[in-house]
């Protein structure tokens, strides 16, 4: 078994793909919708083929801050005892690990825990350099350091961005630098905005990408979280007030807005219902109840939250 904990995504796939190499019974579960219960279950199934089985396990949160149910623990503890010799377990999260925990010193112990480090600035630099020539693909040192800059020197955003050089272009040649500032991403302030209004305009999809690239930047969940709440509020008093046949001036002078920001509410408050809003306010304030209790991810609660306004 393996515990594997990083910041980025393409490093973590990386570490993986070092232990799975060319196998190819190669499973994927999310404990976000699985118990540790039938995660355990599936490793000790025993297959009628005698090829080994490796199971990555996704948003694991047991070796972190959370609480998990002590029934889950000791099924754990048992396995960990007895683990079933055909199925390598890589369990994996982007929580930092907490080494003073009983299940995490015990599974320490006994199996391996690796930390992938963030890449320097020069490491960095060399990685994606090699990762565009083996594209087949030229660019000047200037150039990748503009990338590089854009990006805020995060791995996983830039290589996103080169992948969407790669696309831009379709065939191998020289990345000029004035498509590059045509095509890289530029993660401002502005990107909070940007993905309140693709969720209130309902591009759930566009707002998943940009919650990504936020995740990435370290930007902090709860302000979204509170972002999005005063949206929704703002929406549903623009409503009320509107039924009730309040004018704009007076709804302006009622919320304290501008007339154009009273005009955009009214404008996208006509995509919901006023039982939605609510409920919306309503799941929102559970989940920052949920948070500060460290009973939810905080990004995680974030983007279940995206997947409830999908369904």
């Amino acid at each position: 078994m393996y515990l594997i904990y990083s910041d980025s995504f393409w490093l973590m796939k990386e570490e993986i793909n070092k232990i799975t190499g060319t196998n190819t019974n190669v499973v994927t579960l999310d404990l976000a919708t699985l118990s540790l219960e039938e995660v355990l279950n599936e490793a000790s199934y025993v297959s009628m083929f005698p090829e080994k089985k490796y199971i990555i396990v996704k948003n694991v949160s047991l070796f972190g801050t959370k609480k998990v149910d002590e029934k889950e623990l000791e099924r754990f503890y048992e396995y960990m005892e007895h683990p079933s010799e055909m199925a390598v377990l890589l369990f994996t999260t982007y929580e930092k690990i907490d080494l003073r925990k009983k299940i995490t010193k015990t599974f320490k112990e006994k199996y391996t825990i690796i930390s992938v480090a963030n890449l320097s600035t020069d490491e960095l630099f060399k990685k994606m350099n090699q990762w565009i020539k083996k594209n087949k693909y030229t660019i000047s040192t200037e150039s990748l350091q503009y990338i590089m800059r854009s990006c805020r020197n995060n791995y996983d955003l830039i290589y996103n961005e080169i992948n969407k050089i790669f696309l831009y272009y379709q065939n191998p040649q020289e990345i000029k630098e004035e498509d590059i500032k045509e095509i890289v991403s530029r993660f401002m302030e502005d990107n909070n905005f940007r993905f309140v209004e693709a969720v209130i305009e309902k591009k759930y999809k566009t707002a998943l990408h940009i919650l990504e690239d936020l995740y990435a930047l370290k930007v902090d969940p709860i302000a979204l979280l509170l972002l999005l709440a005063r949206e929704y509020r703002l929406m549903y008093s623009v409503l009320i007030l509107m039924e009730n046949g309040y004018p704009k001036v007076k709804i302006c002078k009622e919320l304290n807005l501008a007339d154009w920001q009273v005009d955009k509410l009214n404008r996208h408050s006509f995509k919901y219902t006023k039982d939605q809003l609510a409920a919306y306010i309503k799941k929102l304030s559970e989940i920052d109840y949920k948070i500060k209790k460290g009973d939810q991810d905080k990004f995680m609660a974030l983007k279940s939250f995206l997947i409830f306004l999908e369904d």
